[in-house]
């Protein structure tokens, strides 16, 4: 090499690092750097607190006078989502608006302060027409680390049982054991609300496991309730499904248990069939003639039941089955309900099975296993 060409070489090597040195001179960014999004800009007008969102969420939507929308995609929202909401994705926000009520308050939450899609809902809310919108900012992460428990939907709880999801999850069933016993959701464990601190032992060591509950549907509240237990234990994962085994059959998913087996329950030996048709039990309330008792909570009772029932507590059966049976009429047909035959039918075979004395009117005694809505004036209608 030439000593002029080494001299060239030289030159241009030293002008490239003074130039890359130079002050006020940065190398060229890296384009597949990852962008930290930053919070999104919050209206003072417009933000609800975790608090004020998860006491709306205990009252529920009609005493709360509220709808709650997740305005993410629906594939997350079918993952994991909080109580009561319903999923308007933002971009169907302008075709949904029919779905909205102008005299209830609208909520919009998304994936968190950093997610623009329920700002950007409720913007096309006040736009057109809606008053009072409000946005729960902080959203679904927030609801979560806060201790609480989220909904899932059919099609999650479907990928996760078919599919045999490779994250560990125990499927719970909150129902008594008799509902477990006639057809369950496949791999699902039985753990029912009456019995949870009993069998709580059960569940997984580890508490970060996920832990899904399910019971008779919207109207059930068994899974509910197990599932706030269960975060009282110090599980962390914890879900609901709430549409449950009904609309697991609906959807004509498999189901395992004696009827998709086959096997036949035992039938009482003498009287009446165990379960009163619908039909009947109408007239027969009507006409004053059975003694109706309601195996739901107090609480519950207390927001409507049927005009002369009495309530017992479905649990008393168990835990305190000699004094709870002598409230039975020993001359009348006596039937039980509950809002989905759950509580009502296990109540129901707890009281056939109770040692001695036991109850001498077991030919008389039946259950309504149907759903049952109650309204606060004493009427109630019967559903599947």
């Amino acid at each position: 090499m030439s000593k002029m060409l080494k001299f060239l070489l030289s030159a241009l090597l030293i002008a490239t690092v003074a130039v890359g040195c130079a002050p006020g001179l940065q190398p060229m960014a890296d384009k597949t750097a990852k962008v930290e999004k930053q919070p999104i800009k919050q209206d003072p007008a417009l933000i609800i607190s975790l608090e004020e969102v998860k006491s709306l969420i205990a009252k529920g939507p009609e005493a709360g006078n509220y709808q709650l929308i997740d305005a993410r995609p629906a594939i997350k929202f079918d993952a994991g989502h909080l109580p009561t909401a319903i999923n308007i994705p933002k971009p169907m926000l302008k075709k949904s608006l029919s779905q909205l009520d102008k005299n209830k308050r609208q909520i919009f939450y998304c994936g968190g302060v950093k997610c623009s899609l329920s700002p950007k809902s409720a913007e096309v809310a006040k736009q057109n027409g809606f008053k009072n919108v409000k946005v729960f900012y902080e959203g679904e992460p927030a609801w979560t680390k806060a201790g609480n428990y989220n909904v899932v939907e059919l099609d999650y709880v479907k990928k996760k049982i078919l599919e045999r999801s490779k994250t560990p999850f125990v499927l719970v069933d909150a129902r008594p054991s008799v509902k477990y016993q006639k057809a369950f959701i496949p791999g699902a464990i039985s753990l029912p609300k009456a019995e949870f601190e009993m069998k709580k032992g059960i569940l997984p060591a580890d508490k970060s496991t996920q832990i899904i509950f399910y019971c008779g549907g919207y109207a059930c509240k068994l899974s509910h309730k197990s599932a706030a237990a269960a975060l009282a234990l110090g599980y962390t994962n914890v879900n609901v499904y709430a549409a449950g085994a009904p609309a697991w059959k609906e959807a004509g998913l498999p189901l395992w248990g004696n009827e998709s087996s086959g096997v036949v329950a035992k039938k009482k030996k003498e009287g009446l069939p165990e379960t009163i048709e619908p039909a009947e039990f109408k007239k027969l309330v009507a006409a004053s003639s059975i003694q109706v008792v309601d195996v739901r909570e107090p609480e519950e009772f207390a927001k409507g039941h049927i005009p002369g029932a009495i309530n017992i507590f479905d649990e008393d059966f168990i835990f305190k089955a000699k004094e709870t049976i002598a409230k039975l009429d020993t001359e009348k047909r006596v039937v039980l309900v509950c809002t989905t035959g759950a509580r009502s039918g296990s109540s129901y075979y707890a009281i056939l099975d109770a040692e001695a004395p036991g109850y001498a009117n077991k030919g008389q005694l039946q259950y309504l296993d149907a759903q049952v809505t109650y309204l606060a004036d004493g009427r109630f209608t019967i559903g599947k």
